[in-house]
C-alpha cells in the first residue's frame, strides 16, 4: 500500500495540531481501517516513536484512542507493548537510554490522559520506579507524574493511591539524601501534581455612592488630556 505508506512514514511525523492529527485519523479508517494488516502495520508506527520527538506522544496517543473505539486492537497492541518496553528497560541498569524510558514513561501518561491505558498501568509503573529509586528511575518517576500525576490525583478513585505513592517518593527522597538536581526534580513533579494554593482573593471594596462619584472626579473626568 502505497498511500499507506505514505500516510504512516511522512504524515504522522509532520503531525502538530489536532484537526491534523484528526484527519488522518479519518484517512486511515476510510482507506486502511479494514485490513487487520494494515492496522497492526499503524500500531507499530505508533509504538515507534523517534525517542527524541516527545512532541508528537499527544498527537499519537489521541490517534491511538480516536481508532481504538473502532478497532480496539489498534491501543489494545500498542498498550501491550509500551507496558512490556517500561518494565524490560526498568530491569536492566547497565547500558540504559535515558531518552528511551522517558519517551515510554510519557507515552504511557499521554495514553492514561485519554483514557485507553486503565489508571493501574501508570500507577504500577510508578510503583517499579519506586521500588528501587536511584539513579534514571527518579528522572522516569518525575515525568511520569508530570504526563499524568494531575490527572490521577483529580480522579476520586485513584486519589488516595497517588497520594500514598507521592508520599512514599518524599519519604524516599530524603531518606537516600538525593542530590540538588534529583530534588529538583521531584518537587517540580510534585507541583505539578499539587500546585501550590494560591492566597484569598482580595475582595473589592464596596463604596456608597457618593464616594464613587468622587473617584470617578479624582481619577477620570480631572484627569488631564491631550488637548488640555
Amino acid at each position: 500500500h502505497y498511500k499507506l505508506m505514505v500516510l504512516l512514514e511522512q504524515e504522522l511525523p509532520e503531525c502538530n495540531r489536532r484537526e491534523q492529527i484528526d484527519e488522518l485519523s479519518e484517512k486511515f479508517c476510510t482507506n486502511h481501517g479494514s485490513s487487520k494488516n494494515s492496522r497492526k502495520r499503524l500500531s507499530q508506527t505508533l509504538f515507534h516513536v523517534p525517542r527524541t520527538r516527545l512532541d508528537l506522544l499527544p498527537y499519537y496517543a489521541r490517534m491511538a484512542t480516536t481508532l481504538s473505539k473502532v478497532w480496539p486492537d489498534i491501543g489494545e497492541t500498542l498498550l501491550v507493548e509500551l507496558e512490556q518496553q517500561f518494565h524490560g528497560q526498568a530491569k536492566f541498569k547497565k547500558n540504559q537510554n535515558i531518552e528511551s524510558r522517558l519517551r515510554t514513561a510519557r507515552y504511557i501518561g499521554e495514553l492514561t490522559k485519554f483514557r485507553l491505558a486503565p489508571p493501574i498501568v501508570s500507577l504500577r509503573c510508578l510503583q517499579r520506579c519506586l521500588d528501587d529509586f536511584t539513579g534514571a528511575n527518579v528522572d522516569i518517576a518525575c515525568s511520569l507524574l508530570e504526563s499524568c500525576g494531575r490527572y490521577l490525583y483529580r480522579l476520586p478513585h485513584t486519589n488516595s493511591k497517588l497520594s500514598n505513592l507521592m508520599e512514599t517518593m518524599m519519604r524516599l527522597s530524603k531518606a537516600k539524601r538525593l542530590d540538588e538536581r534529583s530534588q529538583a526534580l521531584i518537587n517540580t513533579a510534585m507541583y505539578t501534581v499539587k500546585p501550590p494554593a494560591s492566597g484569598p482573593k482580595k475582595e473589592a471594596k464596596e463604596y456608597t455612592p457618593l464616594e464613587g462619584y468622587l473617584r470617578y472626579l479624582l481619577m477620570v473626568s480631572l484627569q488631564p488630556t491631550e488637548s488640555s
